[in-house]
């Protein structure tokens, strides 16, 4: 088993339909298979705040800032019971969406960005945020046989994006064309988790 001299945090980010789920499977499928302890998690969790941050989605009557507080409620629980100890001892872990879905998507939906930073503050930092990228038609292709919620329509996921690749601008996030053949956007995804590897050793 490798082991690394600290654990590390990857997040994937991106809109829905951006195979973000996918890739991160993949991920960890490579990184077990390389040598390493893995844990793959995703937000909102399968925990009791969850449930409700996920029943509140597919209500399109709830207040936006009550739904950004849900999301910051739950993510606590699921740093202080899974991130941290797992990083603390020494694994990778790969979420499904973290600080910057919250950011991104409560955002678009009207909720001040720096509010929404502000009640994340005590978040882990990601040690590599993944922006999979991805236009919303080839976004909503993808979802066509999926029940959508609130927060899965066309033009609610145009703000989105357009949120996502500016803030990934600005802090320096890896972008990646996420219409790309599934493997070519693994490989990139390979190369940059290598990168943060070595440095990690």
């Amino acid at each position: 088993m490798r082991r690394l001299k600290r654990g590390v945090l990857i997040v994937f980010e991106g809109i829905d339909g951006a195979g973000k789920t996918t890739h991160a499977k993949l991920l960890e499928e490579w990184l077990r298979n390389e040598g390493y302890n893995v844990t793959l998690t995703k937000e909102p969790t399968d925990g009791e705040i969850g449930y409700l941050v996920r029943e509140h989605l597919r209500r399109k009557d709830f207040h936006p800032a009550t739904l950004a507080l849900l999301f910051a409620a739950d993510r606590m629980e699921h740093i202080e019971k899974e991130l941290k100890p797992r990083i603390e001892s020494g694994e990778v872990v790969i979420s499904d969406r973290y600080v910057e879905s919250s950011i991104c998507y409560q955002a678009a939906d009207g909720v001040d960005a720096e509010w929404i930073e502000s009640i994340n503050k005590w978040a882990l930092n990601a040690d590599l945020t993944i922006l999979l990228d991805v236009d919303v038609q080839t976004a909503m292709r993808r979802m066509e046989s999926k029940v959508r919620d609130k927060y899965e329509e066309g033009d609610f996921l145009e703000k989105v994006r357009n949120i996502y690749l500016e803030r990934a601008r600005r802090k320096g996030y890896s972008v990646i064309d996420a219409t790309s053949p599934l493997m070519k956007v693994q490989m990139e995804i390979r190369r940059l988790v290598l990168q943060l590897m070595k440095e990690k050793w």
